[in-house]
């Protein structure tokens, strides 16, 4: 009976704390569809930090954190949770294509053109592509001064989405001839 008495009371004590991890994961989830990025990042994080998400899901966290601390220009803790996602191995092609898209896009914004081909690069081997991928491939690549690869990417993204008005001013502003 002691025992027993003993193993309710260790599920008391961690259920709280279990459904805190899940209602925080919730939250910051939320707070992420809504563009409250901050909020978004402290429930995650919160989520993160609770222990009761593993594997995959931490990893779906992370990424997620990764693009709140994004839109909030906090580019290199952004990637750092991008990595940890990558590396984790817990997640499916499909997760680690977005998020390399999104590491990417942040070694991008901090000017590592290098890491930044690389990534995008990859996440496209991985069949991450859409007229987005090129397109900020595209930026990457004339800031890195591969101005011939870039054209290419350009009229990819616009082969994909030919109204797009972005892709066609960029296209116009190298010269370029757009139906």
């Amino acid at each position: 009976m002691k025992f027993f008495s003993i193993l309710v009371l260790c599920l008391l004590v961690t259920l709280p704390a279990m459904a805190d991890g899940k209602h925080e994961m919730n939250e910051g989830s939320l707070a992420l569809r809504r563009g409250d990025f901050t909020a978004a990042v402290e429930h995650l994080s919160a989520a993160i930090d609770s222990g009761e998400l593993v594997r995959e899901a931490n990893a779906a966290m992370r990424i997620s954190r990764a693009q709140a601390l994004f839109h909030l220009e906090e580019y290199q803790r952004a990637a750092n949770d991008l990595t940890a996602a990558i590396e984790s191995g817990d997640i499916n092609d499909t997760l680690v294509g977005i998020a390399l898209a999104t590491r990417a896009s942040a070694y991008r914004k901090m000017g590592d053109w290098t890491r930044a081909v690389e990534d995008f690069d990859a996440a496209i081997a991985l069949g991450t592509v859409n007229e987005k991928m090129y397109f900020h491939r595209g930026l990457t690549l004339v800031a890195a001064g591969q101005h011939a690869r870039a054209l290419e990417d350009f009229h990819r993204a616009h082969d994909m989405a030919p109204d797009n008005d972005a892709i066609r001013e960029k296209l116009l502003e190298l010269g370029q001839v757009v139906d």
